[in-house]
């Protein structure tokens, strides 16, 4: 799970977009870069490029993974969505491709979602694990959207989504192999102060976690293990199963030329420290 945590976290931070009332939108392309720093050293750069217009949204979002952190994985990961907007301005997605690599071991998977209820209409799906395994898929009452793109780029939609308050929210969402509940709330402002970041200066602190809900994938081939490895993995599963979703932290701010807000700063724990991520870059182009 620990090689789809960062694929599930681009998919949360990198995806915002200006969006206005459909009378008043306009054609708009907004670039954003991010660095990705892990104990002092950069390990990754993230580009987000995203369009909108009268017509509908779309953004791709990538990532690879760099320098010192090459040592542990060669990540690289690339997200991309395609979607339209409803009468009142929500967003209906209509497809949802991620797919990505670490060393010699590959997933792709490509969704298409009906326009008229969100539900699942396709589902293509690859991959190459270091073990074999099979995929269970997602129940088909269960197989309808949002996206992990379109959800997070919606809540920048939303005036009344990312307000400070303590009450979590949840969403039900379709990653792809994973339905998810994601849940989230925005706990306190705060201020961004570091050189690894363009923007400096107020934030709103916004708190996400995730739960699989449904699909999993199961080893097919058991390896044999000695007795003392066995009640050792045994004693680590009885640690991990009440524990608590890892909380991602994202911190949003508005930025000259865009009216919504757009995440500047996050953070996240891998299990040998923290993941810090910053804005590094940004282009606004409208027409």
């Amino acid at each position: 799970m620990k090689k789809f945590l960062f694929t599930a976290f681009v998919c949360c931070i990198f995806t915002d977009m200006t969006l206005a009332a459909e009378s008043q939108r306009s054609s708009q392309d907004v670039a954003l870069t991010y660095k990705a720093y892990w104990a002092g050293f950069t390990v990754s750069e993230v580009t987000s490029v995203g369009h909108i217009d009268q017509e509908g949204y779309q953004a791709a979002i990538s990532y690879k993974v760099s320098g010192l952190a090459t040592v542990f994985s060669k990540m690289a990961n690339t997200v991309s969505v395609r979607g339209k907007f409803a009468a009142d301005g929500t967003l209906i997605p209509l497809v949802y491709e991620n797919q990505g690599a670490w060393s010699r071991y590959h997933f792709r998977n490509r969704t298409e979602f009906d326009e008229a209820d969100g539900k699942v209409i396709s589902h293509d799906y690859d991959f190459t694990f270091k073990d074999p395994v099979k995929y269970i898929p997602i129940k088909e009452e269960l197989k309808y959207g949002p996206d992990m793109v379109s959800f997070y780029l919606g809540l920048t939609l939303d005036e009344n989504a990312l307000k400070v308050g303590s009450e979590v929210k949840h969403q039900n969402v379709f990653g792809g192999f994973f339905l998810l509940d994601i849940g989230y709330h925005c706990p306190e402002y705060s201020q961004l102060n570091s050189q690894n970041s363009i923007y400096q200066g107020e934030v709103l602190v916004c708190v996400f976690t995730d739960k699989i809900i449904d699909g999993s994938f199961q080893r097919l081939k058991k390896k044999k293990t000695s007795r003392k490895k066995r009640l050792f993995r045994k004693t680590k599963k009885r640690n991990t199963d009440t524990m608590e979703p890892v909380p991602v932290e994202i911190w949003y701010a508005k930025l000259p030329d865009l009216d919504h807000l757009v995440p500047v700063y996050s953070e996240f724990s891998i299990g040998l420290g923290k993941v810090k991520v910053y804005l590094s870059g940004i282009k606004v182009t409208t027409k």
